[in-house]
């Protein structure tokens, strides 16, 4: 589908998801330097909050990053005692991944330093307008996984 409706000078949308997409992440960034943790490894956090035991190979997909950039944000957690792995019963060559009890207060930590984050970043929108725009950006990101076959919109 073309964006027909837009005029010639006016933006595409991916470049404005883009520079949004840019935005947010220098705002997670700062909000969460006095945790020394990355955005990345807040995200592997999140994602192991709400599903536990997931390998390296899940966890890669649903956090955007590639197996071996993976591989070294879990090393580095687990060397920070943020999560722990153990052999997956049924498959001795899989390890499983799960916050531990400080990653898990860490995870509280952090959330509330992104809710502030986020709270600067859509000030002008009211409460309406958040739920609209999340449900707006959550259907383009679950047709565009359907698209690609992928779990992209799995959480």
């Amino acid at each position: 589908m073309q964006d027909e409706e837009r005029p010639r000078w006016e933006p595409r949308l991916s470049y404005l998801v883009a520079r949004l997409e840019r935005v947010i992440r220098a705002r997670l960034s700062a909000a969460l330097e006095r945790f020394d943790i990355s955005v990345t490894q807040y995200t592997v956090l999140s994602v192991l909050e709400r599903r536990p035991d997931l390998s390296n190979a899940q966890l890669a997909r649903r956090s955007y990053i590639t197996a071996q950039a993976m591989h070294q944000t879990v090393n580095r957690l687990e060397e920070r005692g943020l999560i722990a792995r153990t052999v997956s019963p049924r498959h001795g060559r899989i390890q499983l991944t799960r916050l531990t009890a400080a990653g898990a207060l860490l995870l509280r930590c952090c959330d509330e330093a992104v809710e502030g984050a986020e709270g600067l970043l859509f000030a002008s929108l009211g409460p309406d307008d958040r739920r609209r725009l999340r449900r707006l950006i959550q259907a383009c990101v679950d047709s565009g996984a359907r698209a690609l076959g992928g779990v992209a919109g799995e959480q």
